[in-house]
Formats: C-alpha cells, structure tokens, sequence
C-alpha cells in the first residue's frame, strides 16, 4: 500500500470512528507538485470557506466539494495559485473567551487579496494581520501554523 493510500485509510478509518464523512482530493501547486498539507490551500470556517480551486486539477473533485460546502451552508471564497503562495489558505478562524470571532492571517496574505476577497471576509469577521516574513521565509508556513486549536472545554476552576 503507497503513503498516500495508507493516509486515504486513515482518513476514512478516523471518519468511521467520529461520525464524519471524508471529502477526498488531490491538490496541487503551478507545477503540478503536490501539495503536502490542506491548510496552504483552504481555510475552513464555520459559515465559509477559503480555496484555491486551481490547485485542484479533478473536475469531479471540484464539484465534489463544491457540493458539499453548499450542503453544509459555507459560502466559497475563492483564491488563486498566486494569493495561495502568498500564504492567502493559511489563515485561521478563532474566538476569543468572550465569544468573538476573527480571522487570522499574515500582512502577506492580507496584502495578496483583492478589495472584495477582503470586503466579504469583513463580512464574517473582523480581520487581525501580522507581519510573519521570517517564519514565511524561514519556516515554510504562516498563520495557521503557528498556532494551536483547543475544542474541550475548560475544566471547572481553570479559568
């Protein structure tokens, strides 16, 4: 069994076990290099989703999870393969203890969306950018892998 098939099994088994349904697909960059991790080319939220659907070669992929964002209520905010190398899929949503939510990104990948790109994720949340150059250049990752998701909830007298 090769890695990627091994992973598919994984994934599937993970899916199996807490009540998920796996969407699977193949992504790419310009030079049909695959792409090693989700979060350099889409960034799940709650009510939307930014992707670069020009990562994805397979027309039937595409309309897959096309499908399945509209099933699942999220509206689709595309990027390109240039906004993706800027970093624009790897941005995170998260709130805060009061219940707020934002929308975490590099200037990088701030400064690579358009007007509307911007103006309509303003419409979920309010944006917060950084500079991450060094960690962009010298790391290879940006926002999103920075940072940690925690989902339990707190534990009574931890506050």
């Amino acid at each position: 069994m090769s890695f990627a098939q091994n992973k598919c099994v994984g994934v599937v088994r993970f899916c199996d076990a807490t009540g998920y349904s796996p969407v699977l697909f193949n992504a790419v960059d310009e030079n049909g290099k695959e792409i090693y991790h989700t979060n350099v080319m889409m960034c799940m939220a709650d009510s939307y989703v930014v992707i670069c659907f020009d990562s994805i070669k397979d027309q039937l992929q595409k309309q897959m999870l096309t499908d399945k964002f509209e099933e699942t209520g999220k509206k689709i905010i595309e990027i390109s393969l240039e906004q993706m190398n800027h970093f624009a899929g790897n941005m995170l949503q998260v709130e805060n203890v009061a219940g707020n939510q934002f929308i975490i990104m590099s200037t990088q990948a701030y400064n690579s969306l358009t007007e509307e790109q911007t103006n309509l994720l303003q419409t979920f949340n309010p944006i917060i950018h950084s500079s991450l150059d060094t960690i962009e250049q010298s790391g290879g990752g940006s926002a999103r892998c920075m940072m940690a998701e925690i989902f339990l909830p707190l534990k009574s007298g931890n506050h």
